[in-house]
């Protein structure tokens, strides 16, 4: 691939990709984790976070543990209480309201998901009203403790088994009772950042947009005062980048069809391949990621989550992008490489010449040239860059080579950072050119920075 990057033709403020993140409930790091976190990657505008609501509350007794230790399963034995995703749920010794407290405090504002009971409610074990009330009473309480909690999240992708298997129909009476709950929360405290509701999570993308226009039905035929429509949320793990474009597009279209209002599209759980312990995935999602990434950079009203700032790497190694290494110490994987390398760029995007379909991106500013070119593909791919405008550079060039052996945690166990890769000066032409030629291997991604 060729490049010819023109340096001082800026196109746009570049926009910050990455300042959408994801945690998780099912392999919670320490609390120090997300201080770590913002340090690397930046101050995340939103943090999406989650409560099990079967861990807070206890629908046999009616009583309330606020600060859980995430993970623990009381309802083993329980027949009535469904199984949900407790199998791939890991303990770690964190305690709610630090893991949510923590996270909070990195970010500008706080996404709250909640799930589980969604059965218990569909099944009549859970009475409706029982469910509102018990929404009310954990949003209330938590948000308290996190005046930056702005977007409640109904659910997670209710149409899988193991998040309920629910059809739209037995899905938006959930939908409905948080609404009301949020409402009579908002009313009764006038909140300085007002809450409100979104969802609903779907799984699949476009591949399921029968099931997210049936969503969509639904809330244009809701004319209840209390309905709420804060965001709309979905999800894709596909290698395919387009299917994002494709959902955006049609989404935005059934909207104006339906009278339905053009709040955010959050696709708050993104990736490219499948959910694995599989060492060379990390490398194989984060390039594809970046590409991905790039693309929504163009989206008018969307924002695309990574899946996950930490989880088990047994299982999801594919996903995360961090580890622990212990006594306080973490380090990214080729996924955290990737939202690192997003987060170096410069303020202003410039110009590239040529069409790179989103495997590639240039920015400019404080003094500094910032290009990123991924190779999602399974070919190697030659890299010819051309940088022009350099006048005043002194060349001070910084390739960040992420591949299978340079800055890959998972293959090389004693690299802890995003290191640069080359370091020196190079000679920038009398027409204030620079040039430089470099061979990705497949899934590589390299970060450029020019001084």
């Amino acid at each position: 691939m060729k490049i010819t990057v023109n340096s001082k033709n800026i196109i746009r403020e570049w926009p910050r990709v990455e300042q959408y993140q994801n945690s998780t409930l099912r392999y919670t790091p320490p609390k120090d984790f997300p201080a770590y976190l913002a340090s690397k990657i930046g101050r995340p505008k939103i943090i999406r976070t989650w409560v099990t609501l079967d861990e807070v509350w206890d629908y046999r007794t009616d009583t309330y543990n606020w600060n859980y230790p995430i993970g623990v399963n009381n309802y083993v034995g329980d027949k009535k209480h469904f199984g949900y995703d407790w199998g791939s749920t890991v303990p770690l010794g964190t305690d709610f309201i630090d893991y949510l407290v923590s996270y909070s405090e990195q970010a500008d504002e706080v996404l709250f998901n909640l799930r589980r009971y969604e059965r218990e409610v569909t099944d009549r074990i859970v009475p409706i009203e029982k469910y509102e009330e018990v929404v009310g009473r954990v949003v209330e309480h938590y948000k308290e403790l996190c005046p930056s909690m702005k977007y409640i999240e109904c659910c997670n992708e209710v149409e899988l088994n193991s998040f309920g298997g629910l059809t739209m129909e037995q899905y938006y009476p959930l939908y409905k009772a948080t609404c009301r709950a949020v409402k009579k929360l908002n009313d009764k405290h006038n909140y300085a950042l007002p809450l409100t509701v979104g969802g609903y999570a779907m799984s699949g993308c476009i591949g399921r947009w029968n099931i997210w226009y049936q969503f969509l039905k639904l809330l244009a035929a809701d004319d209840s005062p209390e309905r709420m429509i804060g965001f709309y949320s979905m999800h894709d793990y596909n290698p395919n980048i387009w299917r994002l474009l494709d959902f955006t597009n049609r989404h935005e279209e059934a909207c104006r069809r339906l009278g339905l209002p053009d709040a955010p599209l959050f696709i708050n759980e993104y990736g490219v391949c499948g959910c694995t312990g599989v060492p060379t995935d990390s490398l194989k999602n984060g390039s594809g990621v970046i590409a991905g990434m790039i693309l929504s950079s163009h989206f008018k009203n969307a924002h695309v989550f990574p899946w996950c700032t930490f989880h088990n790497p047994k299982t999801q190694l594919s996903y995360t992008e961090f580890v622990d290494l212990g006594e306080g110490r973490y380090a990214p994987t080729p996924n955290g490489n990737a939202i690192i390398a997003l987060h170096m760029l410069a303020e202003n995007e410039v110009e590239i010449w040529e069409n790179t379909e989103y495997r590639a991106v240039a920015t400019a500013g404080d003094g500094k040239v910032v290009v990123l070119v991924t190779n999602p593909s399974d070919s190697p791919m030659e890299l010819e860059a051309e940088i022009n405008d350099l006048d005043g550079y002194s060349a001070k060039v910084k390739h960040y080579l992420c591949d299978s052996q340079k800055n890959n945690r998972v293959t090389r166990e004693e690299t802890d950072d995003f290191r640069p890769t080359f370091e020196g000066y190079v000679p920038v032409s009398a027409s204030g050119t620079l040039k430089y030629k470099v061979e990705l291997e497949p899934r590589a991604f390299m970060l450029t920075v020019i001084e």
